[in-house]
């Protein structure tokens, strides 16, 4: 139940870093754009695990850390669109 709980919140904070990446630069097709969403969500879904799993801190909800898992998928998922957007030119 931690593991999906965790995906869940990386889900949502990826998601949020594709979509906000989207506005601030924008994609060069409709392609790009869902690919960028796409890379957010799969990222934000890993961080927060990883987070998870590697760092003890703060409350617990479902035996998780959720503060950890909240950041971890801010953190990888807006390092994956960034590099996205500028190493693959998913921007226009």
């Amino acid at each position: 139940m931690t593991i999906l709980f965790n995906i869940l919140i990386g889900i949502l904070a990826g998601g949020a870093v594709g979509y906000l990446g989207n506005k601030i630069k924008n994609s060069g097709s409709k392609m790009a754009e869902w690919l960028t969403i796409i890379v957010g969500i799969i990222l934000g879904g890993l961080g927060a695990v990883s987070a998870d799993q590697l760092i003890n801190y703060g409350p617990t909800l479902l035996d998780s850390q959720f503060v950890p898992a909240i950041v971890g998928g801010l953190v990888l998922s807006f390092v994956g669109v960034s590099a996205g957007k500028k190493w693959f030119h998913l921007s226009a």
